[in-house]
């Protein structure tokens, strides 16, 4: 239980930091990250808390999916993934500035960014804690229809994209790098961590 308590709160904490670094680097953000930046402006709240928002959406469209009950006890990893967002953004990466940064030195945050995001996803789920609704979501197209994981990752990204778009949120060619290889990624890093976790 403590190893995979350790792999939920790092791999949360990771993916967080990941995100807040794809966003101030501005090059394009994931597709929902994007989508829940450009609520933020829209509507004054923070980035965590739209995500809080967005995500009980998601805990919804799982239910009907799944046809199932909403996994409310989702609502744990939903309020920990706000909160560690908001302060990675408002505290840990507060005075970091990198959308001035030379164009090539943005691409290499970018790319790190990515990894993070895809390393923190990978663990967190590894820990078979519940998951946040949107990757659940993914996980729900993957049992509903029998896609794979990229598959299915790449179906909800491009939802998200256009949505972001229209909401007006930062969405740039980084976007379009999410869409298609975000979700390759994730496979193969939650496959390297149930691995780790197992010979822990």
């Amino acid at each position: 239980m403590l190893k995979r308590s350790i792999f939920y709160i790092a791999g949360m904490i990771i993916a967080c930091t990941g995100v807040d670094l794809v966003i101030k680097v501005n090059i394009g953000a994931g597709p929902w990250d994007a989508f829940y930046a450009g609520t933020s402006e829209k509507i004054g709240l923070s980035i965590g808390t739209c995500v809080i928002i967005g995500q009980i959406v998601f805990l919804l469209i799982n239910s009907l999916l799944l046809r199932k009950r909403p996994a409310f006890e989702s609502a744990i990893t939903i309020i920990l993934w706000g909160l560690i967002l908001d302060f990675c953004m408002k505290f840990l990466l507060k005075n970091v500035y990198l959308a001035n940064l030379p164009l090539l030195s943005r691409w290499l945050v970018f790319l790190a960014g990515v990894i993070f995001i895809g390393i923190g996803i990978g663990v967190y789920l590894t820990s078979r804690f519940p998951s946040m609704p949107y990757d659940g979501t993914m996980l729900a197209i993957v049992e509903r229809f029998r896609l794979n994981m990229n598959f299915s990752r790449t179906i909800l990204e491009g939802a998200g994209l256009l949505a972001a778009y229209f909401i007006g949120g930062p969405v740039g060619l980084g976007s379009v790098v999410f869409v298609f290889f975000l979700g390759a990624f994730i496979q193969i890093c939650s496959r390297g961590a149930e691995k780790l976790l197992l010979k822990s």
